[in-house]
């Protein structure tokens, strides 16, 4: 063991031993607030939850942290000599003992450059690694900054790149490069657009930034919280460990097949029915659809009661209790004022007809108590504006034809409405829950109203009926902690919204995004060019023009996970399928790409032959070979699905690699990969996954 990794040894064991006692001192405030009488009151015990969840936060950020609790170390020239980590230490005395890496005075570990050097005199990167004993520092590289040094940070942090992978995110802050770490904290009111090829760190610039926010904006995030929207489940598989080793453990992390949770879709639509649902055009056809659940009579309506009484309602009147309602409410918003003013308009004309004083309040009141609690005029009333559900909604307007032709009928062609025709048992499809969304939004929510003391009784009840009948979770305990109220509510607000690979989404699922984030802040990164959605934006202006002048647009060009090898190899592939690649700067050399023919039979031996034992490697196949190859790939050493990344080498199609990275790809079938999407774009993903090595595998 070298002088300076024993030095920094002694310190991550000061480090590890002081954030051990924090832990101990946490777990035991945990136990006494537990154990503590409460006084019985619902302010006590909404109190003691809030406390009980801050505290729990405090401690998964620290058992997160204490795996690799320093990572680096500053000495500027006036003496001070700082080491950064994880989260911030201090000591007996109080004097700081570790610098938070997101603290103003950390900066120069990620911004220094020879020269700008910030007033350094040396960098230091610590690698360790986790064991049981806590972590274990395994070497050290030290960067001077005087006149006479040569090096570049860029490529030092290249060099931190070639550790192998692990199942998870790599500890990546310590690669933070300049460009990166400028980009990570940038103003939290604007709308930060991060584009850039394949390993040009886009992912770890999104991620590292909702750190940041979360630390120097807390105040108002801790209100708010953070949404991070990704590809896949595999991908939030992949990120999960990263914001919770940074201290942060209050984040939504979410798919776009999320934002319905009511609904899980088990399949996909063709593309020429894709690119119809995601066009922005679909949420008028939502709106006509909801607008049409609003069925009031074009004539005099009369009901008779179940008492044999009969009750007019004029077609005028009924028009001016709906009026103005569609323009300034949702569906449900507006069917209560509604119902208010046909059941008056009733009860006024039952007195006149039976030679009582309409305008006597006292005795149309009981009138409409009286109407509310008979079944012909429940039934009647209902069936004008009837409550109901977002997945009824869509479902209809789907699987019937009159519904969807009158809903889209000036909106679509026929040749695009009729395309959107299904049978009534076809699974729901990822493309329709941005519509589920959409439609759940004109709804607005159902629950029955609180009604004042004078509302008569049959009034609530007709209410409380109703909306038994929509209300998914009535009866739920309510949760404690933000990220699972948020999870609950399809209607928050966050404070941030984190977006990766956006070049995936449709119109109508950036609709669905901006309702989560009408204060217009957010991360936004990807590559338009590896886009693969039929009606993916074309630019960044069409996804988020509703975003208005808010939009800061940075491009990341140099890659610092793909060899040069291997991006001159995807390249190719995709020139060859007829895309157009990305600008691309790689700063590192590696293996040749393997270019070999096989028969299906040899795929796994040749598989477990050449992949990395000290790190993650993956076979990434086309979609219409994934499930065979469950036959032939079928010992431990493969993953699929959510046990991919636990396994040593996973088996994912080319649209759960994205935003993954291993140290071996094996790409299996690369014409087939070409020709499954337009121009090329899953085989360059497939391709590009790989950080070592990547084997192009042709079956035979």
């Amino acid at each position: 063991m070298s002088g300076n990794v024993r030095e920094e040894q002694e310190f991550v064991d000061r480090a590890t031993s002081l954030v051990n006692e924090h832990i101990a001192y946490l777990s035991a405030r945990i136990d006494a607030t537990k154990r503590a009488p409460g006084t019985g009151t619902g302010q006590d015990d909404l109190e003691r939850e809030a406390h009980l969840d801050n505290l729990n936060q405090q401690l998964n950020a620290a058992l997160a942290a204490r795996k690799r609790i320093c990572f680096g170390r500053l000495r500027f020239a006036t003496g001070e000599d700082d080491h950064v980590g994880r989260m911030g230490l201090r000591g007996e005395d109080g004097e700081v003992v570790l610098l938070d890496w997101r603290a103003p005075h950390a900066a120069a570990f990620y911004r220094a450059t020879l020269k700008d050097p910030m007033g350094l005199t040396l960098r230091r990167r610590i690698a360790s690694r986790a064991t049981a004993d806590g972590p274990e520092v395994t070497h050290v590289d030290d960067e001077t900054f005087d006149s006479g040094a040569d090096f570049d940070s860029d490529a030092a942090a290249s060099q931190a790149l070639d550790a192998p992978r692990e199942g998870r995110m790599a500890d990546i802050l310590a690669t933070i490069a300049a460009d990166q770490d400028a980009i990570i904290r940038s103003p939290l009111e604007v709308v930060t657009v991060v584009e850039g090829g394949p390993g040009t760190g886009k992912t770890v610039v999104a991620l590292h930034r909702a750190a940041w926010l979360l630390y120097t904006h807390r105040d108002r995030l801790s209100r708010d919280g953070v949404l991070i929207v990704g590809p896949s489940t595999v991908f939030l598989q992949y990120i999960d460990q990263v914001l919770p080793s940074l201290g942060e453990t209050d984040v939504v992390l979410l798919t776009p097949d999320q934002f319905y949770p009511a609904v899980r879709p088990s399949a996909d639509d063709r593309r020429d029915v894709a690119r119809i649902k995601g066009d922005a055009r679909m949420a008028k056809v939502i709106a006509a659809a909801v607008a049409a659940r609003v069925r009031i009579p074009t004539s005099d309506l009369t009901i008779r009661t179940t008492t044999g009484s009969t009750v007019r309602i004029t077609v005028e009147q009924l028009q001016q209790a709906a009026r103005g309602l569609s323009k300034t409410r949702n569906f449900h918003e507006g069917r209560d004022p509604f119902l208010r003013r046909v059941l008056a308009a009733a009860a006024r004309n039952l007195a006149r007809d039976t030679g009582h004083d309409p305008d006597d309040e006292d005795y149309c009141q009981d009138l409409v108590a009286s109407l509310v609690e008979d079944a012909n005029m429940r039934r009647e009333l209902n069936l004008m504006w009837l409550p109901t559900t977002a997945e009824r909604v869509v479902q209809r307007l789907l699987t019937d034809e009159p519904t969807l032709q009158a809903a889209a009928g000036s909106i679509l062609s026929e040749a695009e409405w009729r395309l959107l025709l299904r049978d009534p048992d076809a699974p729901w499809t990822r493309d329709d829950i941005p519509l589920l969304d959409e439609a759940a939004h004109a709804l607005g929510p159902w629950s029955p109203p609180t009604a004042p003391d004078s509302e008569p009784t049959g009034y609530r009840e007709l209410q409380a009926e109703d909306a038994y009948r929509v209300s998914p979770h009535r009866g739920e305990q309510p949760r404690s902690t933000l990220a699972e109220r948020a999870l609950d509510d399809r209607e928050w607000v966050y404070g941030h919204v984190i977006v990766d690979e956006a070049q995936e989404l449709s119109a109508m699922a950036w609709r669905a995004i901006a309702r989560r984030s009408t204060r217009k802040s957010m991360t936004v990164v990807g590559d338009l060019q590896q886009a693969s959605h039929p009606a993916a934006a074309r630019n960044w202006d069409a996804a988020l023009g509703w975003a208005g002048d808010r939009i800061e647009r940075h491009t990341l060009t140099v890659t610092y996970r793909i060899t040069r090898q291997i991006a001159e190899a995807a390249t190719d592939l995709l020139e060859r399928a007829g895309g157009t690649p990305p600008l691309l700067t790689p700063i590192r050399d590696g293996a040749p790409v393997a270019r070999v023919q096989l028969a299906i039979t040899e795929l796994a031996d040749y598989a477990k032959a050449v992949a990395r034992p000290d790190g993650r490697s993956a076979v990434i196949v086309a979609d219409t070979a994934f499930e065979s190859m469950r036959a032939h790939l079928l010992d431990d050493h493969f993953g699929f699905d959510a046990a991919a990344l636990d396994a040593p080498i996973a088996v994912v199609t080319a649209q759960q690699s994205k935003g993954l990275e291993f140290d071996c790809v094996i790409v299996v079938d690369p014409d087939l990969l070409s020709e499954q999407r337009p121009m090329g774009s899953d085989v360059y993903v497939a391709a590009t996954r790989a950080t070592q090595e990547l084997h192009l595998v042709s079956l035979i």
